[in-house]
């Protein structure tokens, strides 16, 4: 094996370590708190419990892996790391904060691998057949949109796009994009809605993700936001 697809096959080896942390941990019980705990398992969501070699800054936290369809030692392009520490996720009551609540100080709330760019997350949704597809700012938002089952792909934010994206959406009639309910939302939605021309900006109202509207209004009035 080359070294290059060693890198690939330890990528994978640790994506299913940490899936099988998953199970009874905090990262379990934080997911389902967003309301996507149905939804774990199809995008084999993990925590790092015991961290693989090189891996031990990220103990703790959530892991989402960026699947690929090809399969083999590419199943796996790379993998983030999102805190959800007690002290960052949660009030003082123990109560779960809003997202964008949450207090994630002296460190980001996300972790890349060192020396890995950006990419798009749920690049599968690319392949699929429907005329249309959602751009979400963020996993957790792509993971949401596709359980209220409208193909998505995520993305870190405005600041990672890379030209090379561009034309993986060409040839869909309608790129919905949904920014966070925000300031820095709405430039996401405006940025991409100038570099896509079919794309067309979605906003969920203040405060409001993808994620969290799904959860607290259900898939078919969100289907209804996007006219489908």
């Amino acid at each position: 094996m080359k070294p290059h697809d060693s890198l690939k096959a330890d990528l994978v080896a640790a994506g299913k370590n940490y899936s099988s942390q998953y199970t009874g941990s905090r990262a379990e019980r934080y997911v389902e708190h967003r309301g996507l705990g149905p939804l774990a398992s199809r995008f084999k969501l993990g925590y790092v419990s015991a961290p693989a070699i090189g891996h031990d800054q990220y103990r703790g936290r959530l892991a989402i892996p960026y699947l690929r369809p090809a399969g083999g030692t590419a199943a796996v392009a790379t993998i983030r790391f999102r805190c959800i520490a007690d002290v960052c996720v949660k009030a003082n009551d123990g109560a779960y904060l809003p997202q964008h609540r949450e207090k994630h100080e002296g460190h980001g709330k996300y972790m890349g691998l060192p020396g890995h760019p950006p990419r798009l997350y749920n690049t599968p949704a690319l392949l699929t057949s429907q005329p249309y597809i959602a751009l979400t700012e963020g996993e957790f938002d792509a993971i949401a949109v596709e359980g209220a089952g409208v193909p998505a792909v995520g993305t870190p934010g405005v600041s990672s796009w890379r030209g090379h994206f561009d034309p993986a959406f060409a040839g869909f009639e309608v790129v919905f994009v949904l920014g966070d309910g925000d300031d820095a939302g709405r430039r996401f939605a405006a940025k991409m809605c100038e570099r896509l021309p079919n794309a067309k900006s979605i906003d969920l109202g203040n405060g409001y993700d993808a994620a969290r509207f799904i959860h607290e209004f259900g898939s078919e009035e969100f289907r209804e936001r996007l006219g489908l």
